[in-house]
């Protein structure tokens, strides 16, 4: 028999192994040799030293290997024509797997210095055994490659799926968030609306009554003095303590007869009409009952802006805790900014707050939303500043997009975490750390996302730090 050199040779396993099978009926060193194999008849065991290699000619052989979870794995399963202990036979050191026989066949079982002694002794054999031994090498190193290529695409396909389930794991912590954030919004919301209604009442009570009064002295003559006293008292302004200090002074010179000294207190606040009435008419009525009705006048001035100051509040109130805060708006955010502040402005009461609202396009926007964008931002300002120190807001109009500016004059955002203040879940306040961020950022940021926005925060050169908001203008919802 001749023998093509090249790959078609080595590839050609069939005819290698009809060669050997036809050796075998002709030779009877080898029909010795020969090995009836079973169904289900384990050949060798995985770490058991090999003292015979097989070249199965009929049949079929799996190879498996058992893992450290005692888990078998099949390696591959082996055909007429392959070596089976090959490598073991090969490097002499204990079996890596497990030879198992899952079809009857016949194979040659032969050990290591027979197989070199026949390589020897018979010429005719010693060739084909070479070649198809280097061609079940060839046939492995193939597997090997196709197992090492598969092995990569698996590893991307896993980094793949590993990135896709942090994507979504990132997106389920967020909306979890979200979900918290709008029940706790809309829990807020229901009391803010419930104590709004109970504090309107009573405030336009108040304002109701302040006007009934300013009614019935409106049916006195015009030239009554008590009347005009009462006039002047609607229109009276509040002195700060030195200047009433130094009008107490000119009051007990200009009324040296008035000794009491609530009532020099109370003269101290009148305009200089009022003490000249005052003056015309302390001989036909009681003074002290003249100056009683500048003070009705000037309490109820003082209720009226009171009353005003409840219902603005509560008509603040009631924007900023919009109960339809899910539902997009045509509205102008500065109102929105206005409705904020006027809620914090406990908590600014020590802060210089500059508003530099200029003429900005109205948007389409959730208004309820955004308006937790300014209160989150204020809060972690005021935190930072230690509620002293200056911020300003400004808002301007730029290509096509709504520019919102917040800056402090505070120490800061720490270097070491400024890239992660809008991270979901992030947080300093369980670390001790003096700038007070809480999760308001984290969710500020996703409602700017959601808007179409964009939110960034930086430090500046000066001190302090500044959050910069852009939302694009949308013509209508």
């Amino acid at each position: 028999m001749e023998f093509q050199q090249g790959i078609s040779w080595l590839n050609d396993t069939e005819t290698i192994l009809r060669f050997i099978q036809r050796l075998v009926h002709e030779l009877d060193e080898l029909k010795e040799h020969l090995l009836v194999l079973e169904e289900g008849e384990v050949l060798f065991s995985q770490g058991d030293p090999l003292e015979d290699v097989y070249l199965l000619l009929e049949g079929q052989v799996k190879l498996t290997r058992t893992q450290a979870d005692d888990s078998d794995i099949t390696l591959t399963t082996l055909n007429p024509g392959s070596f089976v202990g090959l490598i073991a036979f090969t490097t002499g050191e204990p079996t890596l797997t497990t030879a198992k026989i899952i079809q009857k066949g016949m194979a040659l079982k032969m050990k290591p210095q027979q197989f070199e002694q026949y390589l020897s002794d018979h010429p005719r054999l010693k060739h084909p055994l070479q070649q198809l031994m280097l061609n079940n090498m060839i046939q492995r190193y193939k597997s090997n490659i196709r197992l090492h290529t598969r092995t990569h695409l698996l590893n991307k396909e896993l980094g793949k799926e590993r990135d896709d389930l942090k994507n979504a794991y990132k997106r389920l912590e967020e909306t979890h968030q979200q979900l918290i954030h709008q029940e706790k919004m809309a829990t807020l919301g229901e009391l803010v609306a419930g104590f709004a209604h109970e504090v309107n009442n009573p405030a336009s009570a108040l304002m109701r009554s302040a006007e009934n009064l300013i009614e019935i002295y409106s049916t006195f003559e015009e030239s009554d003095a008590t009347y005009q006293l009462f006039k002047l008292g609607l229109q009276s302004e509040p002195l700060d303590s030195a200047e009433l200090r130094k009008q107490m002074l000119h009051i007990e010179k200009q009324f040296p007869w008035v000794h009491d000294r609530a009532s020099v207190r109370k003269l101290a606040q009148m305009p200089g009409n009022a003490l000249q009435i005052i003056k015309e008419q302390r001989k036909k009525q009681d003074i002290e009952n003249l100056i009683n009705h500048f003070e009705a006048g000037r309490m109820i001035h003082n209720i009226r802006i009171a009353s005003n100051r409840i219902a603005n509040l509560v008509k603040s109130l009631k924007s900023y805790s919009r109960q339809d805060r899910n539902k997009e708006e045509f509205t102008d955010i500065r109102e929105g900014i206005k409705d904020t502040v006027l809620v914090l402005s406990n908590r600014l009461k020590y802060i210089n707050l500059n508003l530099d609202l200029n003429d900005i396009p109205k948007t389409c926007i959730q208004v309820g939303d955004l308006n937790q964008v300014w209160t989150n931002i204020l809060v972690n300002a005021c935190d930072a500043l230690n509620d002293s120190g200056e911020i300003t807001f400004s808002t301007k109009h730029v290509a096509g997009k709504i520019v919102v500016e917040i800056t402090d004059n505070g120490p800061g955002i720490p270097e070491d975490i400024i890239h992660r203040i809008f991270e979901a879940n992030f947080t300093t306040k369980n670390q001790g750390a003096k700038f007070g961020l809480g999760l308001g950022l984290p969710i500020s940021n996703e409602i700017i996302k959601r808007s179409g926005g964009n939110i960034e925060a930086e430090n500046l050169d000066e001190g302090g730090a500044r959050f910069r908001i852009t939302l694009p203008v949308k013509d209508d919802c």
